[in-house]
């Protein structure tokens, strides 16, 4: 590895390890989106659920048939179109949740592909049309649970280590990901759509999909209890999707330049100067 690679591999730890989402949403509306988060009834928390499920079937659709277009706009067109989307939200709050999210999300996943053809990802392949979608789990504020499946006890002492919130992640998705990218890969992209998902028809995808909503709703429900506040309007809605549609690129900028890095010096170097990174970052940080 050269020096900018080495660069990379800190930046994207310094951003994957600490996502800003929230530090923005607290810029934008202050406090009280914090305060509301907590207090969140049932109810609403149903709703969100709800919305996310039918933004990652929206998503799906896309991932799996039309991504490998090569027709994805640019990363920048996307944020705007998010930002408008989330203006119009913005005088509906939670409600408009249900009609504004799965369209940003469409939106985003094709600024996420966009940026994953920029650094050399092959969109033709299922699988990698499915890793877009599974960046949408990777830029949560807080880890959440994601059982890791079929690890070896030397990479599990590694991952323990390295004690990263990311490769985590990553890790607990990967086998879901190479059985749905399998799945799909065998049946046809063309014969497989969300609504057979619906149907029941591929377990596989299924639970590649569980695992991505599960962690995306925190990210979502971090952006739609802020649109709810009284003070944020229309105006802070559409800046709420501008940052959030910004912070999964952002997300999925690093993620692919480490996967760029990882077809030409391998996976094991890079997660160990990641590692590295990771260290000397929380070496430098004030206790």
């Amino acid at each position: 590895m050269v020096a900018d690679d080495l660069r990379a591999i800190a930046a994207a730890a310094d951003y994957l390890e600490n996502p800003r989402f929230l530090m923005r949403v607290a810029d934008l509306v202050g406090r009280p989106a914090e305060a509301l988060l907590k207090r969140l009834p049932d109810r609403a928390h149903r709703a969100m659920a709800k919305a996310v499920d039918a933004a990652m079937h929206k998503a799906l659709d896309l991932a799996i048939g039309s991504l490998h277009s090569g027709a994805h706009g640019s990363p920048s067109l996307h944020s705007a179109g998010a930002a408008a989307l989330g203006g119009v939200a913005g005088f509906f709050g939670l409600p408009g949740l249900a009609v504004e999210l799965p369209l940003s999300t469409a939106l985003m996943l094709r600024s996420i592909a966009a940026i994953a053809h920029s650094q050399g990802a092959d969109l033709s392949d299922p699988g990698v049309r499915l890793e877009c979608l599974t960046v949408l789990a990777l830029g949560g504020q807080m880890p959440s649970p994601i059982d890791v499946e079929v690890q070896g006890s030397h990479e599990t002492a590694h991952l323990d280590a390295m004690d990263s919130a990311y490769w985590t992640a990553r890790l607990g998705l990967a086998v879901a990901l190479r059985q749905a990218a399998s799945h799909v890969a065998t049946s046809g992209a063309a014969r497989l759509t969300a609504t057979d998902l619906a149907k029941g028809s591929s377990a596989a995808v299924g639970k590649l999909l569980a695992k991505v909503a599960a962690r995306f709703q925190i990210v979502v429900s971090e952006k739609s209890v802020a649109q709810a506040v009284p003070v944020a309007g229309a105006v802070a809605g559409a800046a709420l999707n501008a940052a959030f549609a910004e912070h999964f690129n952002e997300v999925a900028r690093h993620h692919f330049g480490l996967r760029r890095l990882e077809r030409q010096c391998g996976e094991a170097a890079v997660r160990k100067a990641y590692g590295a990174a990771l260290v000397a970052s929380r070496a430098g940080s004030p206790k």
